[in-house]
């Protein structure tokens, strides 16, 4: 294998807020897997919780892997990872049977307290409904892929990390709900007949035919960003274009089209209803109330919960605790993640003497302090990229004589093992140069770029996660004040009546 493809498939950005949601999410599930079929429930089958867990992975691949980090580069990578987002992962999460699983898998005060009077919740329930409608799933899904996909957006969710990760969350959360009615996952109950599956699925894969059809059969660039940023692998970018139309025709067909013929061929069958009545509960919706209202007094419930050994002041304390330190450390994650190279725009490129140099950086001015730059270094003649270039950055400014620095870039702490990165410090406010030599063997180049360095005052930026975890925490406290509230006016209430 070339070492150009070698060092791309060693470029992994591991996410660390996606990847302790994940792993939170499976040790979750798990628990309350394992507690149900303790229980004796019959309807978690083992094959679930790999499905489930599967699911899991394939989210986290798409969001750690090579294809996140080149997709800024190579619109073919790109095009997998929504692959992966949308038609991958969430038919396997759907067929975990998630709901209940998750929602036993909390503690006991949480499933008891905010999970299960939601979940019974007559506003959550009507909006579960009317989400999962498969008109409503069908439009949403479709909605969600061709506008994500129009130039204007596209463009803004490969300019901005935020909006690449609203971008991916839209894609995951739209595809979920569009793949609910096919998988109907336990104890849910189809709105529809399931032979209307079949042309629900039908509707999607032509609306994914004529999307992929567009970028493959389009006879320019739709996507200004990949015609502007350095090639990688050789090939144009309307030639990654049509490839990754025609990745997008194939992958999402089959995922449409096949589960359609195994449901078309389950219908005709007339195995197919004797084995769904004796696989699932005559009545599942009364099944899933009685599992999320389950209370140790009655038969149901010592059998789902555990003995309670413990007050409920203590459960209550407990979960607070289990709280602060979920949230703490997620906010943390959140406040301390380095950029990633969703943050880096391409400043500056140019060929000078035997090279093509391209750097990437924040966008817009650069902050005082601390500043990362990658460096793309190719043949000017034939676009190989030259990784074993030496590379030399010194900053330096007019309007502070002596000030300076100077670093060589590696590609150690580049998420891009394509790119060499390198920090360097900005330390004051004004007009700064960026010097960048380049070498390989007796082959040298040098060249410079203007900087302007601003104030920047990041310490909202920095503290935003730990409001919004002080902020859920209020409305968990008040829902459960609430709550009790109303249940001590409605006995008051009885009390005063008899």
């Amino acid at each position: 294998m070339q070492p150009v493809y070698q060092a791309a498939l060693r470029s992994w950005s591991i996410p660390p807020v996606a990847t302790f949601v994940i792993v939170l999410s499976a040790l979750v599930y798990l628990r309350g897997f394992w507690l149900l079929r303790r229980a004796g429930v019959p309807f978690l089958p083992t094959w679930r919780a790999v499905a489930f867990l599967l699911g899991l992975f394939s989210l986290w691949f798409a969001l750690a892997s090579p294809m996140d980090v080149l997709n800024a580069f190579v619109l073919t990578a790109h095009m997998l990872q929504h692959m992966l987002l949308m038609m991958m992962a969430p038919p396997l999460i759907l067929l975990g049977a998630p709901l209940i699983p998750m929602v036993r898998g909390l503690p006991i005060f949480a499933a008891r307290e905010f999970a299960g009077p939601f979940l019974n919740w007559s506003v959550a329930e009507r909006i579960g409904r009317t989400l999962t409608n498969p008109i409503a799933a069908s439009l949403l899904m479709g909605v969600a892929m061709f506008a994500w996909h129009t130039p204007g957006l596209y463009e803004l969710a490969l300019r901005s990390s935020s909006w690449h990760q609203a971008e991916h969350t839209c894609f995951f959360l739209a595809s979920l709900i569009f793949w609910w009615p096919v998988v109907q996952p336990w104890p849910s109950r189809g709105q529809w007949p399931r032979w209307a599956m079949v042309p629900y699925l039908l509707v999607a894969d032509l609306q994914n035919t004529a999307l992929s059809a567009i970028l493959t059969f389009s006879d320019r660039v739709l996507y200004p960003s990949y015609s502007a940023t350095p090639r990688l692998f050789g090939f144009s970018a309307l030639e990654d274009q049509i490839a990754a139309g025609a990745i997008m025709w194939v992958v999402g067909s089959l995922a449409f089209v096949v589960p359609a013929i195994v449901i078309a061929v389950q219908c005709l069958s007339s195995r197919s209803s004797r084995d769904e009545i004796s696989s699932f509960p005559k009545h599942e919706g009364s099944v899933a109330h009685e599992v999320l209202a389950a209370s140790p007094r009655t038969p149901l419930g010592r059998r789902l919960l555990p003995a309670r050994s413990t007050s409920k002041g203590f459960e209550a304390i407990s979960f607070a605790v289990l709280f602060v330190a979920a949230g703490s450390c997620l906010a943390w994650l959140f406040s301390s993640a380095s950029p990633d190279s969703d943050d880096q725009a391409l400043r500056f490129s140019q060929q000078t003497g035997p090279f093509a140099v391209a750097v990437f950086s924040s966008p817009g001015d650069l902050s005082a302090g601390p500043a990362d730059f990658a460096i793309l270094v190719q043949d000017r003649n034939t676009h190989e990229v030259l990784l074993d270039a030496i590379i030399e950055l010194t900053a330096r400014t007019e309007d502070t004589p002596g000030t300076s620095s100077t670093v060589r870039a590696t590609h150690q702490y580049s998420q891009n093992k394509l790119l060499q990165s390198a920090e360097l410090n900005l330390p004051t406010v004004g007009n700064w140069s960026l010097d960048i030599s380049v070498r390989q063997g007796s082959l040298r180049a040098d060249l410079s770029l203007p900087l302007n360095v601003i104030n920047h005052d990041a310490g909202t930026e920095n503290r935003w996660p730990y409001l919004v975890i002080l902020v859920f925490f209020a409305i968990l406290l008040f829902a459960y004040t609430w709550r009790h509230r109303a249940s001590k006016l409605k006995i008051l209430n009885g009390l005063r009546i008899y």
